[in-house]
């Protein structure tokens, strides 16, 4: 068997392990355009007013006791139905307490911050939707465990949130897959993310943009991890084959992405991992 043999048989038993992948409760934009309601406005102090009441209903002093920044987060995170908000409240507390976000020994996900491999560059869509940077050839799966990813991608997106157009108008992704290997690639850090995490994150996701796969991953993996995909989250997903950035640019303008990406705006990575960790 011939080397590209060998790395074909590798990617398709990489591609099966990905069966089971769930992303039927990540919440998807349907329309691609800003949230109508305005920050502060009296309309999201009424959507608010009854999602408190909704709280209240659910008898969880937990949840009842919460911030009203992160309480308003997740109101603003589904586009203002108290219902969804209120729920998402309950479910990000039950996040936060699941993956251990609070926990002392905080080693790992400082690494991973550190990393670069996620990153959230304040740069935003024409839609006012935050940019959310991946890029996985940074990722070893061998240290960074789903549950270490579950830690980074919600720290991440929680800091990234306290932009309040962030919260209303939800993100874009843009995984660079430059240089990504498949021993890059966990399927099990990517079920449990999309299972778990991102469904109780207040987030919408307006668009995922696929940056340059590799031949492997495009022609052998990203087909089958697509089809297990809902037709809604597939239907926001662009495929930018080849190294440029200009096929980008139909998405986020150049004067939101970095140089990386044929882009103007001015980004100190390492400044944003520093300030990050500070917080922790």
């Amino acid at each position: 068997m011939s080397v590209a043999d060998n790395e074909g048989a590798d990617a398709r038993a990489l591609a099966s392990r990905f069966k089971g992948l769930d992303t039927s409760r990540v919440e998807v934009d349907e329309e691609q355009e800003p949230a109508s309601i305005a920050a502060s406005s009296s309309e999201e102090a009424t959507a608010f007013a009854a999602m408190e009441e909704m709280l209240a209903q659910q008898l969880s002093a937990e949840a009842i006791s919460a911030s009203n920044e992160l309480k308003l987060m997740c109101l603003r995170g589904r586009k203002y139905d108290p219902v969804k908000g209120a729920k998402l409240v309950s479910e990000l507390l039950a996040l936060k307490a699941d993956i251990e976000l609070s926990r002392s020994d905080n080693h790992q996900l400082k690494e991973d911050i550190c990393s670069h491999k996620f990153i959230a560059t304040g740069g935003k869509d024409a839609c006012g939707r935050g940019v959310l940077w991946m890029r996985f050839r940074f990722h070893d799966p061998t240290r960074s465990k789903p549950l270490d990813m579950a830690r980074l991608i919600t720290t991440v997106v929680l800091h990234a949130l306290q932009d309040s157009d962030c919260q209303r108008n939800g993100f874009v992704i843009i995984q660079d897959m430059t240089g990504v290997r498949l021993k890059n690639i966990d399927p099990s850090a990517a079920k449990f993310v999309f299972s778990t995490v991102f469904p109780r994150l207040p987030v919408r996701i307006g668009r995922i943009c696929l940056f340059n796969p590799p031949w492997l991953l495009g022609h052998f993996v990203l087909p089958i991890v697509m089809s297990l995909m809902t037709k809604k989250l597939r239907g926001r997903i662009a495929v930018l084959n080849g190294n440029k950035p200009e096929k980008l640019h139909a998405f986020v303008s150049p004067c939101a992405l970095t140089e990386a990406h044929g882009g103007t705006m001015a980004f100190n990575e390492q400044a944003w991992c520093d300030t990050l960790v500070q917080t922790l």
